[in-house]
This record gives C-alpha cells, sequence and structure tokens, in this order.
C-alpha cells in the first residue's frame, strides 16, 4: 500500500478511535496525520484543561466545588476534540451550555468557579472562542448542529439565556468579561504553570473522547500528595478491557497512541505511563 493511501487509511481508524471528522485531523508536511501539534503555551494549557474536566463526582477538581458549576460533566456533551498548533477545537451540540460551565465566576470569600484566566474574545453564529489570558492557549467550542438561517444574534441570544445564572446573588462578579486576570485568578497560577508533564496531560486532553466513550471510563486527575512522587490518573473499571493494563496499551500501541511513551505495569490494576522525563500513575479500581 503505497505511503498515501496508508495514511488515509489511518486517518480512518483515528476517525473510529476519537470520534472526529477524518478530515479535521492536523497533518505534518508530508500528509501524516498528527495528533500532537500543540505549540508549548498552548499545551501548557490543555494540560490545565485536562486535569480540570477528567475529574468526576466522588474526585471533584477544586474550580468544580460550588453550586452551578460541573466541570466532570462536560465530557457528556463534547462530540469530538481536535488539538491544533494554536488552539483546541471541542465540538459539541451545546456549545453554549458548556460556555457557562467553564466560563470564570468569583464568588464569596475569593472562591474562583470555571477555569481562571478565560476570557470569550468572540463569537459567531455557531462558535464561541476564548483565550486563557496566562498561557495564552486558545479553546474553541463549535456547535456541532447549526440550524439553517441561523445568526450570530440568535447564537449570542443562547448564550445569554445559558450564562443567566451567572448573575445568582452567590456570584460575587462575573470574571470572564474582565480584560485583565484578576487578583483571585492569579493566586491560582500553580495549575498552569509549566511543568515537564505538560505534553503527557495535553496529549491526554486530545484523546479525552477516547478515554470517556471509546473506553467508556470517567478519569479523574490528582496531584501528588505528600510522599508521592507523581500525579494519577484513577478511573473505575467496570470490565476486563478498561483494567489500567489495557488503558495503557490503547494509549500507548493503538493508531492513536501518544508518541514516545511507554507504559511501566505494576500489576494488572496500576501502572506508570511515561513520556520523556515526566510520569502519571494509571490505576483502576477492580473490575468485577
Amino acid at each position: 500500500m503505497s505511503p498515501h493511501k496508508n495514511d488515509r487509511a489511518l486517518r480512518k481508524v483515528l476517525e473510529d478511535y476519537l470520534y472526529v471528522d477524518q478530515r479535521a485531523i492536523e497533518r505534518d508536511d508530508v500528509g501524516r496525520p498528527v495528533l500532537d501539534s500543540a505549540e508549548p503555551r498552548q499545551q501548557v494549557f490543555q494540560a490545565m484543561l485536562a486535569t480540570c474536566l477528567m475529574s468526576n463526582s466522588s474526585a471533584r477538581h477544586p474550580f468544580d466545588s460550588l453550586p452551578g458549576v460541573c466541570l466532570s460533566g462536560v465530557c457528556s456533551y463534547a462530540n469530538a476534540i481536535v488539538s491544533r498548533p494554536a488552539q483546541l477545537d471541542v465540538h459539541t451540540n451545546t456549545a453554549c451550555r458548556i460556555a457557562s460551565k467553564l466560563m470564570p465566576l468569583l464568588h464569596g470569600e475569593g472562591q474562583v468557579s470555571g477555569i481562571p484566566g478565560l476570557r470569550l474574545e468572540d463569537l459567531n453564529k455557531r462558535r464561541l472562542r476564548f483565550v486563557h489570558l496566562p498561557t495564552g492557549g486558545r479553546l474553541d467550542l463549535i456547535d456541532s448542529h447549526a440550524s439553517k438561517g441561523r445568526t450570530r444574534r440568535d447564537f449570542r441570544q443562547r448564550l445569554r439565556g445559558e450564562t443567566r445564572w451567572h448573575t445568582d446573588p452567590e456570584v460575587t462578579e462575573i470574571l470572564w468579561t474582565r480584560t485583565e486576570i484578576s487578583h483571585e485568578e492569579a493566586a491560582l497560577a500553580a495549575h498552569w504553570e509549566a511543568r515537564p508533564c505538560a505534553p503527557l496531560r495535553s496529549a491526554l486532553m486530545t484523546r479525552a473522547m477516547l478515554l470517556w466513550y471509546k473506553l467508556g471510563i470517567r478519569p479523574a486527575w490528582s496531584e501528588p500528595t505528600p510522599g508521592r512522587k507523581w500525579p494519577r490518573l484513577t478511573w473505575q473499571a467496570k470490565r476486563e478491557r478498561t483494567d489500567a493494563s489495557h488503558v495503557a496499551d490503547v494509549l500507548t500501541r493503538s493508531p492513536a497512541r501518544i508518541p514516545g511513551a511507554v507504559y511501566e505495569p505494576h500489576g494488572v490494576s496500576a501502572g506508570l505511563l511515561v513520556l520523556n522525563d515526566a510520569a502519571v500513575l494509571l490505576k483502576s479500581s477492580h473490575f468485577s
């Protein structure tokens, strides 16, 4: 099979793994599919986004602890995720609803919900464009079911409806309209600092649909606790094919693998996913 046909066949396989139209997959200079093309600052943003969205009801992210906010539920609305050099595209049927959960708000006693530093930059009749001020990373929420005849004004009205709860009495200030970072947001800079594990976390964000839908797991990220060196990605495995060893095999050996990543098993249910000098411990509960 010619290289061109090989590349086309690979794009078709990736379409099945990632639920993304093969035409949307990035390619290198010679046409080969590339999943991890994000530039360094975009990687840092996507790394932070992965740790925020890879949470669940029993292991919630700190930004997900206030009424009305449910970052762990974003996975239920996503249709496809595409990482580009300077932005992350999230295709969804409910772009405005996801936006309402991600846009930052200030609550009493200085608590920030949503993604600190995220700002709505622009919108059209089916796309919301965000920039993350501290990293310069970009996020586009793209509505997959744009109705014929819908206008930019219609889309703005829909966003206004989904964000109506942002004016509730518990909300001290709407931060996503500010042109600068607030003092309360700046105090959370540790969540987006550049770390050696940024490329690995960014790669996991790119493959979130693989984890959420292809494998059917809801992993939760946790930072290292005292005495532990590596962060953890944990989930409840409901069947054998979702134990840590199988998930690692998909992440390191499948057509959707993370280039350069290797796995060091610590039994069937745990092991280190390693990329360069960074690692994350994958750990599944025992399946029944």
